[in-house]
Formats: C-alpha cells, sequence, structure tokens
C-alpha cells in the first residue's frame, strides 16, 4: 500500500514496524517513537534523518526515515490540545483492525506533517486518537497502520489522516525518560 503524507509526498507500508516502544509524555503532550535518551541524541537523531520536523516555532508531527535505506526509523506526534465531544468521539470507526508495518519513503527529501486538531477519547482512555479533522469521521478508514507498539497511522482516501495510541497510560513517561508500565 502507498500513501499520501503531505500532498504529494509518498510511502509504502512494508512488513517492518518499528520495535520501539511509544513514550507518552504527558507534561509536553507528546507521544515519541524513537530511540534517542536526551536532547544531544535528538539532534543527531535529526541530522542523520530526514522527513518532516520543526522549523523555528512551528511544531508539526514527525516522521523520520534513515538516508541509506529510506525506511522509518521515529515519530513524534503532538497530542491535540482540545477534546473531541464524546459524541463525535464515539463515531470513531473500530474497523480496519491495526495491521502492522512500517514505512520505506518513495524518495528521500524533507515534507511536511501537519500536527492533528482533534483528540478523540476511548472510554476509559484506553486509546488516544488524534485526527486531522473532524470530517475523517464522516467516511470508513482505508487502514490503520501500526508502526509501532501500540501505535497506528490512520489512513483515508490514501492519506494519513491521524494516529493512535492503544493503552496510553501503559507508556507515560516524561521528557526522554523510559515508561515504567
Amino acid at each position: 500500500m502507498r500513501i499520501t503524507i503531505d500532498d504529494d509526498w509518498t510511502a509504502t507500508v512494508t512488513d517492518d514496524p518499528l520495535v520501539i516502544r511509544p513514550r507518552f509524555d504527558f507534561r509536553d503532550f507528546r507521544v515519541r517513537v524513537a530511540s534517542y535518551a536526551d536532547v544531544q541524541e535528538r539532534g543527531r537523531f535529526l541530522l542523520d534523518t530526514f522527513g518532516s520536523q520543526p522549523w523555528l516555532w512551528d511544531t508539526p508531527d514527525e516522521l523520520r526515515f534513515d538516508k541509506a535505506g529510506r525506511h522509518l526509523v521515529g515519530a513524534e506526534f503532538q497530542i491535540a490540545g482540545a477534546a473531541a465531544d464524546p459524541e463525535d468521539s464515539a463515531r470513531l470507526p473500530a474497523t480496519p483492525d491495526v495491521r502492522p508495518g512500517g514505512l520505506r519513503a518513495d524518495e528521500a527529501r524533507d515534507f511536511r506533517l501537519e500536527v492533528t486538531t482533534e483528540l478523540c477519547r476511548a472510554p476509559g482512555d484506553t486509546v488516544l486518537t488524534c485526527l486531522r479533522d473532524l470530517d475523517v469521521l464522516d467516511e470508513p478508514l482505508d487502514a490503520r497502520v501500526g508502526i509501532a507498539p501500540d501505535v497506528a497511522l490512520l489512513v483515508q482516501h490514501g492519506a494519513v489522516v491521524g494516529w493512535s495510541l492503544t493503552d496510553p497510560a501503559r507508556y507515560l513517561t516524561t521528557g526522554f525518560a523510559a515508561p515504567d508500565p
């Protein structure tokens, strides 16, 4: 499956999801799926990879790929600031099931991954889902690509329209610390 991330930038779904456990930094309202452990390592990581990344005061969601093989090596997602109404969250489709898979960039160049704007919370906060906008709920999803343990990209009409984190309490942490299950 080929997915579109930024209008004309595409990646192909592979059979190799990341094995890195996500870190749900509740204080900074972000989910990190990357192996760096501090700010210096993050800086080197950004220099050694390509993809989406922040510029000045901008804070988009991030997908980062290695330069040699163009495979996904990390991600960082901002949690949307406002939660959707419970009625809207209830409309979030339960299908399709998550299919584990990595991504391979079709070309090595930077792109923009817009930050999501809507947070849908499942009952008991068992799943946090962030969407591009609530219009996503008007049609079925094409796929849920499980890029890492309990982290999935949501695909509709061949484009990434959001992401989800299952069992977020299991991955709670602060800063770059590893979560304590």
